[in-house]
């Protein structure tokens, strides 16, 4: 059964990375939803760390980008068409009727046009990939590229000379 849903997931990630430019996703809480028992068993079978890992590195390896939402990014909550935001949500919900201009709209396609508002401010990025995606020649490790990331037996923050071997 793992292999069949990791093969699932490596095809789902492959064809959104060669599909779009730019994959974006919401950060979610995981944990959280893990904590409802009726949840627990289907949320823990979908691999969404996995897919998450599998989109960074594919979407790179296209040429693309991936971006995460943070967690707290109200996608959901906020009218995309005015910007008014509803105080509060509850799962049962599932269109958004919005009480500033009256618009009502489905719950998650209100949310992906926010996602894509997002990945066009160029906000979120996820930078975070580390090195290069692909193995290098023979014991060549790649850099982590990520700011502020100490190097080997280097703490604090001095920035890096170029040219200088360390």
């Amino acid at each position: 059964m793992a292999s069949v849903r990791a093969d699932a997931l490596h095809k789902a990630a492959a064809g959104l990375a060669a599909r779009y430019e730019t994959v974006v996703a919401e950060d979610l809480n995981v944990t959280g939803m893990l904590a409802n028992r009726s949840l627990a068993r289907a949320v823990a079978d979908q691999g969404f760390g996995a897919l998450r890992r599998m989109l960074c590195y594919k979407t790179a390896w296209n040429g693309g980008q991936f971006i995460v939402a943070d967690r707290w990014y109200p996608s959901s909550r906020t009218f995309s068409a005015c910007g008014w935001r509803m105080p509060s949500l509850t799962l049962a919900e599932r269109t958004f009727t919005c009480q500033t201009c009256g618009l009502v709209a489905d719950l998650h396609i209100n949310a992906a046009r926010n996602l894509l508002k997002l990945a066009a401010s160029g906000a979120e990025r996820l930078n975070a990939c580390g090195g290069t995606v692909r193995p290098g020649t023979a014991g060549h490790v790649p850099l982590n590229q990520e700011p502020g990331t100490a190097y080997a037996a280097k703490t604090g923050t001095v920035p890096r000379q170029h040219g200088t071997a360390t």
